[in-house]
């Protein structure tokens, strides 16, 4: 098995995507799917998510640009050429996704499909705006601002090239903008009658111990009680509903996949940041589990600390990101205790029981592993505890084992649909256009990678930790055998066929989408391994005794040793620098301390034999 290596992995994608985008000294947009601001958003981000997310990958300073990264990037020319090409892209993306009136455009375009494969969708379904699409342009808008933040100030960005790059600064970031008044207006809250379907459905999986329907609505209004009351603080772009406030239903909260039907305008109220048309939405005013995710992961990069201290919003925009973060922490909470409820106390929580049940009464392992990363996301924000750890552990091999990514498919097998063609997502509202829209979502392994190394790095369990990067290095495993063999798109994604057995459906265009949810595991698994492993109580005792019993040993030594520069004594001073470095890591890395320690012990035990023999020779 090959084990994860996010440098060298991600070098190896930047070569393929590199190959294959640049063509007769031209950008190559599109794939599998034409051309669309979702995906071409996400084939920018193949290469900018990694180069401003992990910083030996940096290449908007050519001074800075290591070696191996200008390999992989060789198709865009030398380190000069390199971020230049990257910005030129960046202004087609901004002049395609741009109105004549200068509103940033966030159509669907390919992305969305008929839910009935022989209809055709109409060109004002293609253009409508979708939640994916806004959330695609705050991760990208996020990671270009910083890139040429750095770039219009590097030594070769000069005279009209360093204007052409701060215009193209100033359009991202109204896009950017745009990007996070779409976010808002896809906010939404829906209510329930409990004795709806939908009511009925949500009760029926949140009743795992098959206890009274009324004492579930009365844990549910308990466990939601701060949900409930803070909701008034998320006005901006929602219409709320005003039975929110009866006991006697239930709600639920998150994102719908557009602007959601009655959504109002919002108004921005900082001169200067005007960004054109803000359209009608007709997206059902309902939350999606899978376009709840997009959005909560986009909103993370806006409230990261890069963005912070990079400063890359203007304080139009941090009134925007300061209300999408409220939103943020209110669905965390909500998801949370959803799929911990648990009324009896010691019973099974929701998210125990596979699949997951939305309240419409779709089920889904996909959907699953949705929560799942809903309850990561709180034990990061929250320090939850280890409980939480040892119970969505097994979910995350559990799902691995029922798609078919850690154990052999068989024949037939369904689970395979998984993958390929995947889960269709109805998109409800999109009907009052045209024909009903869809999505079809094929990431579910991508997602698993990525959800289990950030479950790895949150554990205090060396056990449980090793676990996790155990079936991190499974899944991509997997991830290999599934990537394109076609010369032209060499080890990009996704061809699923190659190892499912299935050569009529076999891919040779690459997937931006997917390789882009490659990429973004391979940067979380990156800063996974670099992040500090829970400190081992017994390795700073063991360091603490092991530094004490040198120091004896060396003390010894140092009393019977003559001090006119002898080269023993030379010895004997080293060996104490190098314990008391030692003992200045105990409690930070006591491995280290450890092995100075041996180090130190092995070279005195040396002295004693050596004085042995001269001694003995003496006599």
């Amino acid at each position: 098995m090959d084990n994860i290596q996010p440098r060298r992995q991600l070098l190896e994608i930047w070569r393929s995507a590199a190959e294959y985008t640049m063509r007769d000294r031209k950008w190559r947009w599109g794939g599998q799917r034409e051309a669309n601001s979702i995906t071409d958003a996400e084939q920018l981000l193949c290469f900018l998510r990694p180069a401003t997310g992990i910083t030996v990958l940096r290449v908007e300073l050519p001074d800075d640009t290591a070696e191996d990264v200008l390999q992989s990037l060789r198709p865009f020319g030398d380190s000069v050429q390199v971020p230049r090409t990257l910005v030129l892209a960046l202004e087609q993306y901004l002049e395609k996704y741009t109105g004549p009136d200068g509103s940033p455009l966030f159509g669907g375009g390919s992305y969305c499909v008929p839910l009935d494969p022989n209809d055709q969708l109409t060109e004002e379904q293609h253009d409508t705006h979708i939640l994916l699409s806004y959330a695609s342009s705050v991760s990208l808008c996020l990671s270009a601002l910083g890139f040429l933040d750095v770039y219009a100030n590097a030594p070769t960005t000069k005279g009209q090239w360093r204007n052409r790059v701060i215009d193209i600064r100033e359009r991202t970031s109204t896009r950017l903008t745009a990007a996070l008044v779409g976010m808002l207006r896809g906010f939404t809250i829906n209510t329930l009658e409990p004795d709806s379907r939908e009511g009925r459905t949500l009760i029926a999986h949140l009743n795992q111990e098959n206890v009274a329907q009324r004492r579930i609505i009365e844990h549910f209004n308990e466990r939601m009680r701060s949900v409930r009351s803070r909701l008034s603080e998320a006005r901006m772009g929602v219409a709320r509903a005003e039975e929110l406030d009866n006991p006697n239903l239930l709600f639920e909260v998150g994102w719908t996949w557009g602007i959601a039907s009655d959504a109002p305008k919002i108004t921005l109220d900082v001169p200067g940041t005007e960004i054109g048309v803000q359209p009608d939405g007709v997206a059902l005013s309902a939350p999606y589990l899978y376009h709840t995710l997009v959005a909560l992961d986009s909103i993370d990069q806006l409230i990261s600390e890069r963005t912070r201290v990079l400063g890359l919003l203007n304080p139009q925009q941090e009134r925007l990101a300061n209300n999408l973060d409220t939103r943020r922490n209110l669905v965390q909470l909500y998801y949370s205790r959803l799929a911990r409820f648990d009324p009896t106390g010691g019973g099974r929580w929701p998210v125990e029981d596979l699949p997951w049940v939305t309240p419409d009464g779709v089920e889904s392992d996909y959907f699953s592993l949705l929560i799942c990363a809903v309850l990561i996301r709180d034990l990061r924000d929250r320090s939850g505890t280890e409980d939480t750890v040892r119970r969505v552990e097994p979910l995350l091999g559990e799902l691995a084992n029922r798609v078919r990514i850690t154990r052999r498919h068989v024949r037939d097998d369904p689970a395979v649909a998984m993958h390929s063609p995947g889960l269709l997502n109805a998109l409800d509202g999109s009907e009052l256009l045209g024909p009903a829209m869809a999505l079809r979502i094929q990431d579910f392994a991508p997602l698993l990678l990525k959800r289990s190394s950030q479950l790895a790095s949150l554990t205090g369990n060396a056990e449980v930790r090793d676990r996790m990067l155990g079936l991190s290095t499974e899944i991509w495993n997997h991830l290999t055998r599934r990537q394109i063999s076609d010369p032209d798109a060499r080890g990009l994604w996704d061809n699923p066929a190659r190892l499912f057995g299935r050569p009529a459906e076999e891919q040779v265009k690459p997937s931006w989408s997917f390789t882009s949810s490659v990429v973004d595991a391979l940067v979380t698994s990156a800063d996974t391994l670099v992040r500090r492993q829970a400190r081992a109580p017994i390795l700073s005792s063991t360091a603490t005794a092991m530094v004490s019993e040198a120091e004896y040993l060396l003390n010894q030594q140092m009393m019977t040793t003559p001090s006119l520069n002898s080269g023993l004594q030379s010895s004997l001073m080293e060996i104490r620098d190098s314990l008391q470095r030692a003992r200045d890591l105990i409690e930070d890395q006591p491995s280290t301390a450890i092995a100075l320690c041996i180090a130190a012990v092995t070279q005195l035990d040396k002295n004693a034999l050596a004085r042995q023999d001269v001694t003995g020779q003496g006599l």
